[in-house]
């Protein structure tokens, strides 16, 4: 079973909530997604992350507020709308709040997780260290993919849970805990998420046509050669609504792309695809003169990639061979690792 990619798997990912509602960061695609919260999805809406807000390590969202703390190496700054350009005049973070794995901010004070020690460092300023707090974070918390300030006086940990999927635990500071599942396209929109809805990517070549000479002679043959090029948009895909100046389509095929880029454990093939024909699929002919020679047998083989049971984008590489069973050979370049 596929599972989502966590924030270290995917720098520039990032989950957290306002007063506004609830966002989910993709620096990687250059947008993120905006909606009421993560449970209902409602009013979701996909916008443009400004260019001087990408490339951040971590994004931290005040509930009680507006505020949102983009964090890039040892500085921060605040932001009001990632969707514009932040001010100037970023400040360093004190060495005890450096190299966290998570950030997150509840009950007016900032929360960095070091999960390898399994503490959680509590300041209530991330420049000076302030009032600085250590608490012991409990076992059950530490497999956590995301961590985020779910309201002002509580912490919700993302996860992967059988039975369950995608789930958020949301802890007060005192009291019980609660559990909620995350909506469809909130999933969608996570690294990972397209194939835990529709299954993990795979990719064959299909055989297109084959080519037989039945007799004892050379024989020459002529034949057209019909194969699909580009991805179908039908097939399966985030449904999400785009706002601004963002292309819906460019959005969807981003998210595609990403997903056939990670490495199969989260669903993906580890391939990169951004130079085949990311476009409406079409049908294309091709002319085929060859010369068979006795009893001789030519298969022309297709390589597409999918997820779950559907074909989803369709390569251009073709491939001839004298075998019924398919190429061996990836066409396609590996992912950075």
């Amino acid at each position: 079973m596929a599972t989502i990619a966590s924030r270290a798997i995917s720098p520039g990912t990032d989950i957290f909530t306002t007063r506004d509602g609830a966002f989910v960061v993709r620096s990687d695609l250059g947008c993120f997604l905006h909606t009421l919260d993560f449970c209902s999805a409602q009013d979701s809406k996909v916008w443009e992350l400004h260019p001087a807000c990408r490339g951040g390590d971590h994004y931290v969202g005040d509930p009680s507020s507006s505020a949102i703390y983009l964090l890039r190496g040892d500085t921060f700054l605040q932001v009001l709308d990632l969707s514009s350009a932040p001010p100037s005049g970023a400040l360093p973070l004190h060495p005890s709040c450096q190299g966290g794995d998570h950030y997150t901010f509840c009950e007016g004070r900032f929360f960095v997780f070091f999960l390898s020690r399994g503490i959680v460092l509590s300041v209530a300023d991330l420049a000076t260290g302030s009032s600085a707090k250590e608490i012991c974070l409990e076992p059950a918390f530490r497999d956590g993919l995301y961590y985020y300030g779910s309201g002002p006086s509580h912490l919700a940990c993302v996860r992967m849970e059988a039975g369950r999927g995608l789930c958020c635990r949301v802890w007060p500071t005192a009291g019980h805990e609660e559990v909620f599942s995350i909506h469809p396209d909130v999933l969608a929109f996570l690294p990972g998420g397209l194939a835990v809805l529709h299954g993990p990517a795979f990719g064959v070549w299909e055989c297109l046509k084959l080519l037989s000479n039945a007799t004892d002679l050379p024989m020459r043959s002529s034949h057209d050669i019909t194969r699909k090029v580009g991805f179908s948009k039908k097939a399966v895909g985030p449904n999400l609504s785009i706002a601004g100046s963002l292309n819906p389509e460019s959005v969807a095929v981003s998210l595609l792309q990403s997903q056939f880029s990670l490495p199969a454990i989260y669903g993906g093939l580890g391939l990169r695809t951004e130079q085949e024909v990311w476009e409406e699929v079409d049908e294309e002919e091709e002319p085929l003169r060859v010369i068979l020679q006795p009893r001789q047998k030519l298969y022309w083989w297709q390589y597409c990639l999918g997820l779950g049971q559907e074909p989803v984008l369709f390569c251009r590489s073709l491939k001839v061979t004298r075998s019924p069973s398919p190429p061996t050979h990836v066409p396609l370049p590996l992912a950075d690792a």
